[in-house]
């Protein structure tokens, strides 16, 4: 046997040596094209999962939204109070503002309906064997209904309800109907490569909103393996064909996941995801082959030289990259032969597969940083908004108070436009005042306020206690004070200095030409707030005194904490 020659000719021979070379070429194009395809469904299940994760962050947001508005519709004496006709014009002038609602309405314990939207009608009957009031009036706590309010050849709505609590037991019930033709609109936005789909389904497996073809499948029930899918507790990721026939990687959210009782999941076509790759990898089977036939015309000048060294260094490169090398490239220049045009495409890829993780993940640590942003901010605007409603309406919810709700609800969206174009960091301490008392500074030539003090920064925290402060002392101003005389004018002045305990901030509002002053027999909400909006922070000391020159109020703070370093 080891004498065995066999008769072969010398094309034969050669063509056996190109075969024998292209072996290495062949494996590794195979291990590549393994390599990426395992590759490219691993990111595709990754992409749907979070895909789902966002999806259903934006209607927990929604669902929260619907709450807080419910919460304040419990606030409301138009609402509450007892006059139908009120309500009913009220519950419909908000409708008319908030497209994604179909409307609300107010439900007594017995399943009547008090007052409502005309465009949400119930009846007793279907009230009283509803989920959303049923669980409503027997928690105590916000509900999150299922599909229901299908009118013969109209789409149905989502209910949402929340008790109105009287001496912690419910007394009403608040509806709100979200609109599906709305919350399907905006899951078109959530569709990321053509051929996908996105299902939002409540917890008896009824569709609420599906993009594409929403009309279509809005009120049907999901098909297998889907409804499977509700019962379980924690999101994942599937590989199934779906009602449309289309096969889809689908990333869901159950309804114990999310917390708000509904199905979430978004689907990614399984072609569109993978016929580039498929492409990709029939181009490198032709490109092998190519240079195979290549190979064979040169083997004979330059068959190991050309052929095998190149192919070793795709296969180096593509071993590099799959331990973790992510600089890993074959460093092979197009000079016009198929190895090189394999080699380029490999490190033209890998740079695009690159270029694609680094832009994801960026795209995700942003988006997961504004979420959180934002939701820090709503609860803090929230916070305050309901500190100033339970002071102000804590002796009832008359028209005074209700003025007086929204002047200082003004005041606070005045500073708020202030930050939002600083970041949200801090702002100018003059802007800030003149925003304050812009509503009281009128329009004649002569202001009725003069400013002095250096130009420094106030922080994000200080620029909101200002702003309130400043507003009840031009409320009190305008009514009793320097503002409310023809020839009054109010003087603020601030300033910097140092002393033992540090640098100190020093604000002072003084009041001259009014009518005489004197301290009130009666302390309200506003003389409370200037005392101690600054005294819970900012190591600060107030004082406000009612000599009969005028009202004064002195604040003295800490600057390093009040104040911001300068931009």
């Amino acid at each position: 046997m080891l004498g065995f020659r066999p008769k072969l000719t010398l094309t034969q021979r050669l063509l056996a040596l190109v075969a024998m070379a292209a072996v290495p070429a062949l494996a590794g194009l195979v291990y590549l094209i393994i390599a990426i395809h395992q590759e490219r469904k691993h990111e595709v299940r990754d992409l749907a999962f979070r895909s789902s994760q966002i999806t259903s962050l934006e209607v927990e947001r929604i669902v929260s939204g619907t709450n807080g508005i419910l919460q304040a519709l419990a606030l409301a004496s138009d609402v509450v109070g007892g006059d139908v006709t009120a309500c009913s014009d009220y519950l419909d002038s908000l409708t008319s503002r908030l497209p994604q609602f179909r409307g609300f309405d107010v439900v007594a314990l017995d399943g009547s309906m008090v007052c409502g939207s005309s465009d949400l009608p119930i009846r007793q009957e279907d009230v009283l064997s509803s989920s959303w009031f049923q669980d409503a009036k027997a928690s105590g706590a916000f509900s999150v209904g299922v599909y229901g309010g299908a009118q013969p050849g109209e789409v149905g709505y989502l209910p949402l309800a929340l008790p109105v609590l009287r001496a912690g037991h419910p007394t009403l019930i608040l509806l709100a109907g979200i609109d599906l033709d709305w919350l399907a609109a905006r899951l078109g936005d959530r569709i990321s490569t053509e051929g996908g789909a996105v299902v939002i389904a409540d917890r008896n497996g009824t569709i609420l909103a599906r993009q594409p073809e929403h009309d279509r499948y809005v009120g049907e029930r999901m098909r297998d393996p889907f409804p499977s899918l509700i019962r379980l507790g924690t999101p994942g990721v599937i590989e199934s064909r779906s009602g449309d026939g289309v096969g889809r990687i689908v990333g869901y959210q159950p309804p114990a996941a999310n917390g708000i009782g509904l199905y979430v999941g978004t689907g990614i076509s399984t072609k569109n995801a993978f016929d580039p790759i498929f492409a990709s990898t029939w181009r490198s089977i032709a490109i092998a082959a190519i240079g195979v036939l290549a190979a064979a015309v040169i083997v004979w000048w330059l068959g190991n030289r050309l052929l095998r060294a190149p192919l070793l260094r795709i296969l180096t490169t593509v071993e590099s990259w799959r331990a973790g090398d992510e600089t890993a490239r074959t460093g092979i220049a197009r000079d016009g032969s198929e190895i090189s045009f394999l080699a380029a495409a490999t490190d033209e890829y890998m740079d695009a597969v690159l270029a694609d993780r680094a832009a994801r993940r960026l795209a995700e640590d942003h988006r997961t940083l504004l979420l959180r942003e934002m939701s820090h901010r709503i609860k803090n605007v929230l916070a305050t908004v309901q500190a100033i409603a339970n002071q102000t309406f804590r002796d009832g919810a008359g028209p005074d108070s209700l003025r007086a709700f929204g002047q200082r609800l003004s005041a606070m969206a005045a500073t708020h436009d202030l930050l939002i174009s600083s970041h949200w960091q801090s702002t100018d301490l003059r802007a800030a005042v003149e925003a304050a008392i812009g509503p009281f500074a009128g329009e004649t030539e002569e202001s009725r306020f003069r400013l002095n003090g250096p130009r420094v920064e106030i922080t994000a925290k200080g620029a909101f206690s200002l702003s309130m402060a400043l507003h009840e002392l031009c409320t009190n101003a305008a009514k009793y004070g320097a503002l409310s005389a023809p020839g009054g004018y109010v003087t603020i002045d601030w300033t910097l200095r140092e002393s033992t305990d540090g640098r100190r901030f020093r604000l002072s509002w003084k009041e001259h030409g009014g009518p005489p002053s004197s301290e009130p027999t009666r302390i309200g909400f506003g003389t409370r707030l200037v005392r101690a909006v600054f005294t819970s922070e900012f190591d600060a000391h107030t004082a406000l005194e009612f000599p009969q020159s005028g009202v004064s109020f002195d604040l003295d703070a800490d600057a390093d904490q009040i104040l911001a370093k300068t931009r």
